[in-house]
């Protein structure tokens, strides 16, 4: 076992142990205030870690045991003097604990107030002595997990959810190896790095630390700021930014997305943000309208718009107002920002004028999982800037470990840490290739690209798949061929038959009755009766499954006795110029084509995977280029056509005959 994994079990061990203890005497019911008592010891442990308490009193209660009377009483004691530290004062000189701060612990509780020193000093202590921050830091992020994420979850707009530590270091690793390359002096000078929904402060600890390491001369000029609407997390983050040994921040309370002048006064002025804002809430447009033109450049016509919008969406226009020009974001986001149409679409093509698109990491669904969702996100990255220069690459990449999974233990979701953290591979290609373009790793998938390439299509990462870009070198380096869009060699047919009536009699086709390369299920397909009814569809169409192109699903509709129509799921495709739809069936099942289109594909699960039409219309097929690969090719797909034909033709003059038996 790790130090890590090890400093884990021994705080689960722990939290455990003291969550039953509550359990059963109905000491505390509440799971902010459990967590409130785990934050007050935390920071009696750190005062006396960093010599600003005397520590032999805190070791000598925790060596008496717990059949020492006297622990409630000096723990009480301990923390009186702490509260008296400048470290625990807000900027106004108030406790950061609150108005009247103590321990709500009675003469009765010597057992739970042992039990709940034991779990914060066993935890630091052994962070301590394994010498990782990484360590320290889970103290805050699990004991939150454990205490307060049930109370979080039913309110959207406040949820804490918890940034896993790999994801973390993985964006800080990466925000400080691209400002080192490109900007070697940015710490020389006063650099701000700002969380605006900081949470526990996790991004904020993790930069310090990180900096921290590389040079600590660094960290005098290092100005950290973080906001959270919740006056617990504000508390949490600055007991954070302590167990990183910080000295020197400025951690407020307020809301960042409304009439929060703290922030407005960094309009155009902050280096770097790293933030996970919360997704979801609806802010309502009128309350956008009211607030200041130049804190939300691109959405400031909210209210032509819509009349309520996703704040993850504010948060990203909001971000980019805070940023001074060449200042960078790395934000989490759930995938609908950077995939869905309306107002994200919206904000994509205006963020084309203002920001240049640095990164998209596609996370794998068991990220937030510990928080209680399996919500898919990705982490973004932009930079301030007016113009896109040719020399800007963004990097497009998809995760599928984090080197952990969750499982409950006890009603509590528990990370049970296996496999390989594919983050840390990742961060080592981006360091080891930062110039080259093309495919950087195929495990994980990540490529860099042109930014501009990138910003005007697609911000989806899987669709820069190393496998896709993989195939379309292979297309451009094919010799006798030329890689043509598939929108240049066929019409999209499906909008135009909407408008279509079908005829009496028509059999419906569905993606379930094509079961292989061009092969129908006639008995299935005779007997079907759809809820709804379909696209009329003609012999000779060309029909492609959009939904879960894992599966292959593409047939030439052949000469029938009835009239057809087909689910809406499938795209109609008609060939131009008289190209033969056998090629066109025979080409999109290729591998160099399938290894392009399976990597176009966006929904919750692999099931539900869909492509889109717009996305479909760009897949690149190797059309031949000289007479002698035209010539092969077309006696291929003749020979394809004739197989393919008869086993139609015989497939289905079975079921009639069957049926003629059973009449």
């Amino acid at each position: 076992m790790n130090p890590k994994q090890e400093a884990h079990e021994v705080l689960y061990k722990s939290l455990s142990e003291l969550r039953e203890h509550l359990h059963s005497t109905g000491r505390i019911d509440d799971s902010n205030a459990k967590l409130d008592e785990l934050v007050k010891i935390l920071a009696v442990c750190i005062a006396c870690d960093r010599g600003w308490l005397q520590k032999a009193a805190l070791d000598k209660l925790v060596s008496f045991g717990k059949n020492n009377g006297d622990t409630v009483h000096e723990l009480k004691k301990l923390f009186g003097e702490c509260v008296k530290l400048v470290q625990f004062k807000n900027d106004d000189g108030s406790s950061i604990f609150g108005a009247n701060p103590s321990l709500n612990l009675q003469d009765s509780d010597n057992d739970y107030a042992f039990l709940l020193l034991v779990t914060v000093y066993t935890s630091l202590s052994k962070a301590s002595g394994n010498g990782s921050n990484e360590n320290a830091f889970d103290v805050v992020n699990e004991a939150f997990g454990h205490f307060v994420r049930d109370n979080f979850r039913g309110n959207i707009e406040d949820a804490q959810y918890m940034t896993p530590i790999e994801v973390v270091e993985f964006v800080c690793g990466w925000a400080m190896h691209d400002i080192l390359k490109e900007q070697p002096s940015a710490f020389e000078d006063t650099f701000t790095v700002l969380d605006p929904s900081c949470g526990v402060g996790s991004f904020l600890a993790a930069f310090y630390a990180s900096i921290s390491q590389n040079n600590s001369d660094h960290t005098r000029n290092l100005n950290v700021v973080g906001v959270d609407k919740v006056d617990r997390m504000v508390r949490l983050s600055r007991i954070n930014m302590m167990l990183f040994g910080s000295a020197t921040y400025n951690i407020q309370q307020g809301n960042s997305l409304l009439q929060n002048d703290h922030l407005k006064s960094l309009n155009g002025k902050v280096d770097l943000i790293l933030t996970n804002p919360p997704f979801g809430a609806k802010i309502s447009t009128d309350k956008i309208s009211e607030e200041p033109k130049d804190n939300y450049g691109l959405l400031n016509d909210a209210d032509s718009l819509a009349t309520t919008i996703d704040s993850e969406l504010l948060f990203v226009d909001r971000e980019i107002s805070l940023l001074k020009d060449g200042g960078r974001l790395f934000i989490v986001v759930p995938d609908s920002t950077i995939s869905s149409r309306g107002i994200a679409e919206t904000l994509r093509k205006r963020l084309a004028g203002v920001a240049v698109l640095r990164g998209v990491i596609d996370l794998p669904s068991v990220t937030f999982a510990q928080a209680g969702t399996r919500t898919r996100t990705s982490i973004l990255y932009l930079q301030k800037c007016k113009t896109v220069r040719k020399t800007d690459t963004a990097i497009m990449a998809t995760v599928d470990s984090l080197g952990f999974q969750v499982s409950m233990r006890k009603g509590v979701a528990v990370k049970k840490y296996e496999g390989e953290n594919d983050l840390l591979a990742l961060l080592a290609q981006i360091r080891k290739t930062s110039t080259k373009k093309g495919v950087l790793s195929e495990n994980p998938s990540c490529v860099r690209l042109r930014s501009s390439e990138v910003m005007s299509a697609s911000w989806t990462a899987s669709h820069y798949s190393a496998r896709r870009i993989g195939a379309e070198e292979k297309l451009h380096a094919a010799s006798g061929y030329k890689p043509r869009e598939l929108r240049e060699i066929v019409n999209f047919e499906t909008k135009n038959r909407r408008r279509l009536k079908e005829e009496d009699g028509s059999k419906c086709i569905s993606v379930l009755h094509i079961i292989g390369d061009g092969f129908i299920s006639f008995a299935d397909l005779l007997s079907y009766k759809p809820k709804t009814r379909g696209n009329v569809c003609y012999p000779g169409d060309i029909l492609i499954s959009k939904i879960n192109p894992r599966i292959p699903r593409v047939l030439v509709i052949p000469e029938f006795d009835f009239p057809t129509t087909c689910s809406t799921e499938f795209e109609i495709l008609t060939p131009k110029n008289g190209i033969d739809p056998y090629w066109v069936a025979y080409m999109l099942l290729e591998e160099v084509v399938q290894d392009q289109i399976q990597s176009l594909t966006s929904g919750t699960s692999s099931s539900h995977n869909r492509i889109k039409t717009q996305e479909l219309e760009t897949v690149k097929i190797p059309v031949p280029s000289t007479k002698k690969k035209e010539s092969t090719t077309m006696k291929t797909v003749a020979d394809y056509k004739r197989a393919i034909s008869n086993i139609v033709t015989s497939s289905y003059e079975i079921v009639k005959i069957r049926g003629r038996a059973r009449a």
